[in-house]
């Protein structure tokens, strides 16, 4: 079996969450158009993205619940929606108010964890938890694919709705926008990750340059 035969084996085809209009919290301060279009409904225009490290993140995630599972002190995977933002809490641990959101990178990138959609992204999760629960902090985990053990990091902070409402303001601020808001990445990255990039610009998304 040759490479090729792999990816198409592994690879193939698109995600759900690519077809979805429903906007989740792990997409909020990423990028402005690639949201627009998702809440549009813009046809894709590239769809053979690379999704290896996401699919390894997703193994990862699985393969965490499974370690978790049967221990009273966790929810796994809770499904929550709040005022149209559906979104899956990795884990909350009800002993401490503490939600918790597995993140997987490269060690390359693990000085600029966190960033700040990704603070973002853990506290809306709390606040669309806290309709249910007292949330007290959230905390983000880094595990790097090629890393070992002494590689995790972590961070943690209080739950904050003020961090949430500048992300529900960012959401909105898609919502009303009439047009696509300007490219935000370069072409090489969109080209490889971005279901709306699109070199013409006709449809969807010529990239920032």
């Amino acid at each position: 079996m040759n490479a090729d035969e792999v990816r198409a084996l592994l690879l193939s085809g698109e995600s759900a969450r690519s077809k979805q209009r429903v906007i989740g919290p792990s997409e909020l301060g990423f990028c402005k158009r690639k949201t627009w279009h998702r809440l549009e409904g813009t046809r894709t225009t590239n769809p053979s993205t690379h999704s290896l490290a996401s699919s390894l993140g997703t193994a990862i995630h699985s393969w965490i619940e499974e370690s978790l599972r049967g221990n009273p002190r966790f929810l796994l995977e809770t499904a929550v929606e709040r005022d149209g933002i559906l979104g899956h809490v990795d884990c909350f641990d009800l002993d401490n108010g503490e939600v918790i959101d597995w993140k997987t990178t490269t060690q390359r990138n693990i000085p600029y964890f966190p960033s700040f959609a990704q603070r973002w992204q853990v506290q809306v999760y709390g606040w669309l938890l806290s309709k249910t629960h007292e949330v007290k902090s959230v905390s983000l985990v880094a595990i790097p694919r090629e890393g070992g053990d002494m590689d995790i990091v972590t961070h943690t902070e209080p739950y904050d709705e003020s961090v949430v409402e500048e992300a529900l303001a960012w959401l909105r601020e898609v919502k009303v926008s009439w047009e696509p808001p300007r490219p935000e990445k370069k072409k090489p990255f969109c080209a490889k990750y971005c279901q709306f990039f699109d070199p013409t610009g006709l449809t969807g998304c010529p990239s920032a340059g």
